[in-house]
């Protein structure tokens, strides 16, 4: 085949156009040709390392637990993550959670706090970090740690708290919530004081 072309600069385009395709599949075919075997088999001990932490590390995202305590306590649990405890199999660790506890005549009482833990054999839930109780209309307390039977519908704060309430602040030692049939009981014991804010006329 004959090719025919007005100028120079026509023929080195076309010749330019057949040649660089052809170098081009000749540098893959070194690549190809040159380069080393890989062992698959050493990505396996990285891969089981993986696995392992994945096992270790399994939890749950956004549990929902409910159910009702002994003398009709409506109960809810919910949190953000889940994840059993390596030691303690009847254990379950869980982070940002949030109990709801409901008498049969509505009146309810929320808890939350940053981290907590369910122990599914005894039904008792201890939380920790940043525990804030809301309880009856203008009433919520914090306190560092708080026990909550979900058997009983029983919250219970020991080692100092402070509770806010319509009238003012209150503080003592120990603190008890008791679910009722129809309605909530709190105890407070040990040191208690009371400031009274009255509210301006």
């Amino acid at each position: 085949m004959n090719f025919s072309f007005d100028d120079s600069y026509s023929a080195f385009v076309a010749w330019v156009k057949t040649l660089l395709p052809i170098v081009a599949l000749g540098l893959l075919s070194t690549i190809f040709l040159f380069s080393g075997k890989v062992d698959v088999t050493q990505s396996l001990p990285y891969a089981e390392h993986n696995v392992a932490n994945i096992i270790r590390e399994q939890r749950i995202t956004r549990p929902y637990f409910a159910g009702v305590s002994n003398n009709g306590t409506e109960i809810t649990l919910s949190a953000a993550y889940a994840s059993p405890d390596p030691e303690n199999k009847d254990k379950l660790n869980i982070t940002e959670l949030s109990i709801v506890l409901q008498s049969a005549l509505m009146r309810t009482t929320q808890i939350t706090a940053g981290l907590g833990a369910l122990d599914s054999a005894t039904q008792i839930a201890l939380v920790s970090r940043g525990v804030h109780i809301l309880a009856m209309p203008d009433f919520w307390i914090t306190t560092d740690a708080l026990t909550v039977d979900l058997k009983q519908g029983v919250a219970i704060a020991e080692g100092g708290f402070q509770g806010v309430t319509a009238l003012g602040t209150i503080n003592s030692e120990k603190m008890v919530l008791q679910m009722t049939t129809d309605d909530q009981q709190i105890v407070f014991t040990n040191g208690v004081r009371l400031i009274y804010n009255p509210k301006p006329n």
